[in-house]
């Protein structure tokens, strides 16, 4: 299999040899690239658009509603407000939304039509406002008991006090009394303010509903989602597939030909829309092998009673797996960096240089036939001219007859 893919990428990918090209052409070919994959993302949102959205039919906020506490009417005024725009929205077209939806919002309707919900509101507010005040007020109390104490057994005068509210030993215990009174009193009334509301025969038969339809209607809007995702996956990978084997080809027939500059082009051009692609292909994977895999390491770490395990085991593995990666990488860079400078266009190069094509070595071909170095041959003597010529060339530099074997 190794073999297979060794091959297959030799055949389809390499070109032996390469051709200098000017900057301007690189620049030319890397602002093709970012144009191609810009409108290449254009297209896959175009696609994406002709899937309906579950969110037409499974309204999100109908969602939160079911998740919500429908009992707290400190929620009705995001419902109000939001909510109630978002469906008035949606149910233009009554065959989208879903019939449940469309039941919780007629409920939503009546319980904001039979309940004053800012004046309810307002009444919270201002209570928890009076809560809060009487807290700190009993905080205080309790920070400063001690200094009380203190200044009873230093005989202080009361003038002299360095508390508050006219703290001393005799009424400091009465304050506070009277204080968690005071708090006990306005928490009934808060706490009366929330029941009539949660026991009002519209909120009562609201709850009732979602906690009949719940666990269906979720149940649906999961399926409904994950219909949603792989349609649209299967629709990019549509749109990009056939690009993809375009290019392919179109790179395949240049190695052939031997046009490097058009091969160049479109092995880029080909690298840019697998980056899409494979990132498709990873998502519509990753939707079912890493999750299940993820989690049965995750279960059987914390079976173990040792979960912080499992990211070792993680950064291991890709640790792992990265390294090998990069080793490979740096091998085949070095393996075609040995068949570049095997080329007649390198030597040439390297001649021009003055260094040696096999180690780089600073030398000079005009008084040396033999790297010092490596011992790597540069020259030899032509059998036409007599003359000294680079070594493994087609043709002389000094006569330009071809180079007999």
């Amino acid at each position: 299999m190794k073999n297979l893919f060794t091959n297959f990428y030799k055949n389809n990918f390499i070109y032996t040899t390469k051709e200098k090209l000017s900057k301007i052409v690189l620049l030319a070919i890397m602002l093709l690239n970012i144009i191609v994959f810009y409108i290449l993302i254009s297209g896959l949102d175009f696609q994406s658009n002709f899937v309906s959205n579950p969110s037409s039919k499974y309204s999100n906020k109908c969602t939160s509603v079911i998740n919500s506490d429908v009992e707290q009417f400190s929620n009705y005024y995001y419902k109000d407000n939001f909510t109630k725009q978002k469906y008035s929205g949606i149910k233009k077209d009554e065959n989208l939304l879903d019939s449940r939806c469309k039941t919780i919002e007629d409920k939503l309707d009546l319980i904001i039509e039979n309940s004053d919900i800012k004046s309810l509101l307002k009444q919270n507010s201002e209570l928890n406002k009076n809560l809060y005040k009487i807290e700190d007020d009993l905080n205080y109390i309790r920070n400063n008991y001690n200094t009380v104490l203190f200044e009873k057994i230093s005989n202080q005068e009361k003038e002299n006090s360095i508390l508050e509210n006219s703290l001393d030993s005799k009424n400091i215990k009465e304050k506070y009394d009277e204080l968690n009174v005071k708090y006990e009193t306005i928490k009934n009334e808060k706490d009366s303010l929330e029941s009539s509301f949660k026991n009002s025969s519209y909120v009562k038969e609201l709850k009732l509903y979602i906690e009949t339809i719940k666990d269906e209607y979720l149940k649906d809007v999961n399926k409904a989602y994950d219909r949603y995702f792989y349609l649209v996956e299967i629709i990019k990978l549509i749109f990009l597939l056939p690009i993809v084997f375009a290019f392919f080809y179109l790179m395949k027939r240049y190695i052939k030909k031997e046009l490097y500059l058009l091969y160049l082009i479109f092995k880029n051009l080909l690298i840019v829309v697998l980056i899409p692609t494979l990132f498709t292909v990873f998502l519509i994977v990753n939707k079912f092998i890493p999750k299940i895999f993820i989690e049965k390491v995750v279960e059987f770490f914390y079976n173990l009673n040792i979960p912080f395990v499992v990211y070792y085991f993680f950064i291991i593995v890709f640790v792992a797996v990265f390294i090998y990666l990069i080793i490979k990488l740096q091998k085949r860079y070095k393996k075609i960096n040995e068949i570049n400078k095997e080329s007649k266009i390198a030597k040439i190069e390297f001649y021009n240089k003055n260094q040696c094509n096999y180690c780089s070595s600073k030398i000079d071909y005009k008084i040396m036939n033999f790297c010092p170095v490596c011992s790597n041959r540069l020259k030899f003597e032509c059998k036409n001219c007599n003359e000294m010529t680079i070594f493994d060339l087609n043709y002389c530099i000094n006569c330009s007859n071809k180079i007999e074997d």
